[in-house]
């Protein structure tokens, strides 16, 4: 049975791919895009350009308007049209986002770029629009790690309000939608035993879909896609599906990684049902970045955008970038400024806003 008549009982002809944490993401979602093509199914990737800030130190996703190599569509939506110039200049500094370097490798699969800066409203009006563009049915929230699955009070989410901007905006477009959590705990963020218990909650509720492991076209596919995308957390699933077993260290020794099978695997869960009791409902509505943050720290929920605006002090303030030690402390001293600063934020959860 095909991947696509799995996931979706109307069977689509087009199926946009979604992919909105950032960083390599957008390579690893490449396979899937891979895999929809051999079953004849048209695929579109669509990709919130948020680089690491190792690459991209500026804080935020890349804005539309400092891009090039693309076409513009509105205020929400470019499409990468030239894939050798595909870049971005912010503040002088010349980035190469993922989605960039992706479309070089699949000059097959259309690749667009969703503007992040909008809040989860502008999210999803791109969302629409390329729904609309492309005649596609469905839509596949792909997500490297599984922190989508986050609710908020987890100890080690580092980068919660991308997916939650992604997740929010998928379900509110009423298509059919799916979540692909892509190599569980691969990203170091939530521990896989966690995500496992997540998992479970949600297919009591009937949220389970599918689980898939990778074949060895898809291993080499994923290779192919690692050799070229800086992705730490991509390589994950390949080391997995190798035969690696045991803890593996990546983002310059701040997170760990308990390698095993487990991480060859993507398993795929109705997006209703994730969306239902996950910190995504908190960004809904929004219009602007800013906004979803403020939405998220409400509930004590320290973002990436919260963690970059305190790296840039960091860097404005020694010309340098943090050491491993010095992020971590950055981290949790954003957190406890965070708490400090919003009285509210201690009694206020998910269930209650």
């Amino acid at each position: 049975m095909s991947v696509c008549s799995q996931l979706f009982s109307n069977k689509p002809r087009c199926i946009l791919i979604l992919s909105t944490g950032g960083g390599g993401d957008a390579g690893s979602a490449l396979y899937l895009a891979h895999l929809l093509k051999e079953e004849g199914v048209h695929g579109v990737l669509a990709v919130l350009a948020w680089e690491r800030f190792l690459y991209d130190p500026n804080p935020g996703p890349v804005p539309l308007q400092s891009l090039q190599g693309v076409e513009y569509l509105g205020e929400y939506l470019a499409r990468v049209v030239n894939p050798q110039e595909c870049m971005a200049i912010r503040n002088g500094r010349t980035i190469l986002p993922s989605a960039c370097q992706v479309s070089r490798m699949a000059p097959w699969t259309p690749v667009y770029i969703l503007e992040g800066w909008k809040g989860e409203t502008g999210v999803r009006r791109a969302i629409q629009e390329l729904l609309g563009l492309h005649g596609c049915e469905a839509i596949i929230v792909f997500d490297v790690g599984g922190d989508i699955l986050a609710r908020g009070s987890e100890e080690n989410l580092w980068s919660p309000l991308a997916d939650s901007l992604g997740l929010s905006a998928a379900v509110n477009t009423g298509v059919d939608a799916v979540v692909a959590v892509h190599s569980p705990g691969s990203d170091g963020e939530l521990d896989t035993d966690y995500l496992l218990r997540r998992i479970s909650q949600i297919a009591k509720r009937g949220g389970y879909i599918a689980m898939r492991g990778l074949s060895k076209n898809d291993i080499e596919v994923l290779e192919n896609i690692t050799r070229s995308i800086k992705t730490e957390a991509g390589k994950i699933a390949v080391l997995a599906a190798r035969g690696y077993y045991g803890n593996y260290t990546i983002r310059s020794g701040t997170r760990r990684v308990k390698v095993s099978m487990v991480q060859a695997l993507t398993i795929f869960l109705s997006a209703q049902e994730v969306y239902k009791d996950s910190i995504a409902r908190l960004v809904t509505s929004t219009w602007s970045l800013k906004e979803a943050g403020q939405r998220l720290n409400s509930a004590c929920v320290y973002t990436e955008l919260d963690l970059e605006e305190d790296i840039s002090l960091f860097i404005a303030r020694s010309g340098r970038l943090p050491t491993p030690l010095e992020l971590i402390e950055i981290r949790q001293k954003g957190i406890e400024r965070m708490q400090k600063y919003n009285s509210r934020c201690k009694t206020l959860s998910v269930e209650n806003i």
